[in-house]
This record gives C-alpha cells, sequence and structure tokens, in this order.
C-alpha cells in the first residue's frame, strides 16, 4: 500500500487564488472529481472530468510535469483526490478549498462531451479553424442582432461592444489560419447555427433566465457565453486530431479567457455604479 499518499500534506488555495493562479499560469491542470450528474448542472470552465473513484486507472491522462489542481463539491473528496495524485508522483498539487459550493468565477454547463460533436471527425487544423470561425460568427451575428431588437440604448451599446469583441475574435482566427496553414482563408463563410460553447442561442438564454435589456443581465449572459466556449475549446484540444490543432484550440480558448476576465470588470462597473 501507497501509504505516502495519506501522509502527503496537501495544499489547499481558496477560491480567490485559485482564481488567480488559473488566470496566470495555463499549464494548470483542472480536475473535477465529482460524480458525472454533478458536472453536468455545472462545473469551472475547462475543468476535465475524471471522478475519484476513476482517479487512479486515469491519472495517466494527466500530465505529471505540469501543477494540477482538484475540486469537488466542497473540498473533502479532493482533497483525498489531492493526496492519491501525490501518492502517484504528481509534485504540484493544489486542493480548492471549499469546492464548487464556494467558487466564484468562470463556470460552465453540460455534460463533458457537450459541443464536442462540433469537432469530431475533424482530420485537419484547417477544419478545426473553420468550426471555430464559424462558432465566433454566430456569437457576432447574435450580438448585432439584439443591438437593434433591444429598447434600452444602453443595453444596446452593450450588445454592439460585444460584437466588436467578436469580430476581434474572428480576425484572430483568421490570422491563425493563415499563419499555421499557409492558405488564404476561405470566402463566404456562413454560421452554421452553432453557437458558441455548443448550445444554441435559445438554450443559453432559458437557462440563465437572462433579460436582454438589462445590462447587467447581459454582462452575466455573456460571461457564461465566453466561459462556455473556453470550456468547449479546451476539453476539444483534449480529442484533437494533431498537436497544431490542439496548441491552435488553447489559443483560441485563452483568448475567451481574457475576454470573461474584461467582461468580469465590466460587471464590477456596472455593480460599483448602481451603489
Amino acid at each position: 500500500m501507497r501509504w505516502k499518499q495519506f501522509l502527503t500534506p496537501v495544499e489547499s488555495v481558496s477560491s480567490e487564488k485559485a482564481l488567480d493562479m488559473l488566470a496566470a499560469d495555463e499549464s494548470i491542470q483542472l480536475v473535477d472529481v465529482r460524480q458525472p450528474a454533478e458536472y453536468d448542472d455545472g462545473h469551472i470552465a475547462g475543468a476535465k472530468h475524471i471522478p475519484l473513484g476513476e482517479l487512479l486507472d486515469r491519472a495517466t491522462e494527466l500530465d505529471k510535469a505540469k501543477p494540477v489542481m482538484v475540486y469537488c463539491a466542497i473540498g473533502g473528496r479532493s482533497r483525498v483526490a489531492a493526496q492519491l495524485l501525490s501518492g502517484q508522483e504528481f509534485h504540484q498539487v493544489y486542493n480548492l478549498t471549499g469546492g464548487f459550493n464556494i467558487w466564484e468565477g468562470w463556470e460552465s454547463i453540460g455534460t463533458y462531451d457537450q459541443g464536442l460533436e462540433l469537432f469530431n471527425g475533424l482530420e485537419s487544423l484547417e477544419e478545426v479553424l473553420l468550426i471555430a470561425y464559424r462558432m465566433e460568427l454566430a456569437l457576432g451575428e447574435f450580438y448585432t442582432d439584439m443591438a437593434a431588437r433591444v429598447s434600452n440604448q444602453e443595453a444596446a451599446s452593450l450588445f454592439q461592444k460585444l460584437a466588436s469583441i467578436e469580430a476581434k475574435h474572428k480576425a484572430n482566427v483568421i490570422s491563425q489560419y493563415t499563419e499555421l496553414t499557409g492558405n488564404s482563408f476561405p470566402e463566404n463563410i456562413d454560421a452554421d447555427g452553432a453557437f458558441e460553447g455548443g448550445l444554441t442561442t435559445a438554450e443559453y438564454i432559458a437557462r440563465l433566465g437572462s433579460d436582454m435589456e438589462k445590462p447587467l443581465d447581459i454582462i452575466e449572459f455573456a460571461m457564461s457565453v465566453e466561459g462556455q466556449a473556453m470550456d468547449l475549446y479546451m476539453r476539444a484540444a483534449d480529442k484533437a486530431p494533431s498537436e497544431a490543432a490542439k496548441k491552435a484550440l488553447l489559443q483560441i480558448a485563452s483568448e475567451e479567457k481574457a475576454h470573461l476576465n474584461s467582461l468580469a470588470a465590466v460587471m464590477d462597473s456596472l455593480y460599483a455604479a448602481q451603489r
């Protein structure tokens, strides 16, 4: 028996510190050790799902050379998970104190496979980037459409700002495409109905109960979409057809994370203005 796993001290981090660490170090492997139903109801965006009971059998899916952060609902199971990984010679393991129940950061919903059908069967980097472009295009078109529909001028301005950000995301994908493939980006690419993150617009709005006339609800909606997108890109990277495709997907996920942080700052300013 590996008694070391029960004797090794575990480094625990608060929700706030964990968010700072994840924002600063993209090499951290985030692992959700809860059961599937818990994960489906909500999880930290980008988390790999390995239930505690499967952790030892699936530890090879994690890179021992990189830090690992584990979490559960309240911190008990993840502490055990951290001890188990330490016993398997993972040298940088962190346990999220309080677990997902007190997490205040990026979140996503749905099964681990949700949205991955968009990337299934793709054989090339070009195909992966075209799917990413279509998702960014679909969201940009949604924001532009909403800017014209809402009656609240502040809400309309927010949607216009969000649409302009998606335009930058599209430009970044095009830049990656031309740089990594050496080919010109195809013309007349249409959104195929795939929304960022693998859900439809209606599904997002219904799940969030958002009021698209209220700026705070709009920002919360946008943060949910970006979190879901970051989560999907990171999961898709795990199943990427090539190392180049994986790198491209992780780069796009990193951009979504930066956008998520900027939206958080906007939300903070809106709350401050209400006080």
